[in-house]
């Protein structure tokens, strides 16, 4: 507790470390001024627990996906061996995208039966049905992997001018109370000054790291979208040769 106290004066009071007291500041805003900052404080506290969690789920999802990868490479190719495997691995969209097809091959039975067709019409049965599959299981996995970031996005959007709204109220605060009771009154300007600036950071706060984390984390997800488009391209190449060679 003490050190905590301690570490709270170094950072926040009586000017500290940063040089700044931020304490006092928003302390002496107007209440437009202290409801931006609560607003942007909002808006960071959420963003953070988004970040530390998308961190770590695409963290997951990449590590599964190579560890997946490898498995299969060490299986030999051999999809029903590559579906048990699957299971072992939630968090990979290739594994999930290979659980799938293998459920269309053995639910529908149509690559054994064919539909009367040579084995060239059954390939180009098994290649539109298969790429039905991939393209819905790819865009449930986007989804996924995406969800919260618009939150990320309308953080950093929406705080600058969050903060942009107490920084033109504090100055219109302050500009008023000059033409109100003239320079011999320097202190009441320091309510409007505090609004202005301290909205300012507040809003610049909450959106930098937001965008900084959006951009990073959809780097990332658009990696990943790249190799599930590789790999149901590599899927279905795999399945037609199978049904070519009636061994699936």
């Amino acid at each position: 507790m003490i050190i905590f106290s301690e570490c709270s004066i170094l950072f926040l009071g009586k000017a500290g470390w940063l040089g700044v007291d931020i304490i006092d500041a928003i302390k002496t805003s107007d209440p437009v001024g202290q409801l931006c900052i609560l607003v942007c404080a909002f808006f960071s506290i959420a963003s953070w627990g988004i970040i530390f969690y998308k961190l770590y789920h695409i963290h997951q999802a990449h590590k599964q996906t190579q560890l997946f990868q490898e498995a299969m490479i060490s299986g030999g190719g051999n999809l029903e061996e590559a579906f048990k495997q699957a299971a072992d691995y939630p968090d990979s969209p290739l594994a999930q995208i290979l659980r799938e097809t293998y459920l269309e091959l053995q639910i529908e039975n149509w690559y054994r039966e064919g539909y009367n067709l040579d084995v060239e019409g059954r390939v180009n049965v098994a290649k539109v049905e298969l790429e039905r599959v991939m393209e819905r299981t790819i865009a449930q996995e986007i989804m996924y992997l995406e969800s919260y970031l618009t939150f990320l996005a309308t953080t950093s959007n929406v705080c600058p001018f969050i903060g942009l709204f107490g920084t033109v109220w504090g100055v219109m605060g302050a500009f008023q109370s000059l033409a109100h009771q003239g320079t011999a009154a320097i202190q009441s300007l320091a309510p409007g000054l505090s609004t202005a600036l301290s909205a300012t950071i507040a809003g610049l706060v909450a959106a930098i790291p937001a965008s900084v984390c959006y951009n990073y984390l959809t780097n990332k997800i658009q990696i990943l979208v790249t190799r599930m488009d590789s790999f149901a391209l590599e899927l279905s190449n795999i399945i037609q040769k199978l049904i070519f060679k009636e061994k699936v």
